[in-house]
């Protein structure tokens, strides 16, 4: 009963975290890559799988040159100059802080009050 317990506890911080990273991140494309198509907000996606072990994964899907948008990129201008842009800071802020989020919920989150309400609500199913 404990492995299950376990095993729902480190389902729901990956699912409660990737909802976050969707909503928060949908939140800044919205404001800084207002594009026409509409399709990096569209094609984004997350998916959670537990495995037999406490192991658990979170997929986060989205278009391959939305990490590109993230980057630095120099412009060459028609009078010989350069001029660096920076980027929409779009991807990485968003993946890695939720990925540090996901890191400490489940180093110190599983406390006996959450493991009661856990294991109360397989009682119940």
């Amino acid at each position: 009963m404990d492995r299950m317990v376990e095993q729902k506890f480190v389902e729901k911080v990956l699912q409660h975290q990737g909802n976050r990273l969707l909503k928060n991140q949908g939140r800044a494309l919205y404001v800084k890559a207002r594009f026409r198509s509409g399709r990096l907000e569209k094609v984004r996606s997350v998916s959670v799988s537990g495995g037999d072990d406490l192991s658990g994964e979170l997929v986060f899907s989205h278009v391959d040159y939305e990490r590109f948008l993230d980057m630095k990129r120099v412009i060459q201008m028609k009078n010989g100059r350069t001029r660096r842009r920076t980027g929409y800071k779009i991807h990485n802020r968003f993946v890695y802080g939720h990925f540090l989020a996901i890191a400490k919920q489940l180093s110190v989150g599983f406390t006996e009050s959450v493991r009661d309400k856990i294991r109360a609500e397989l009682k119940a199913e």
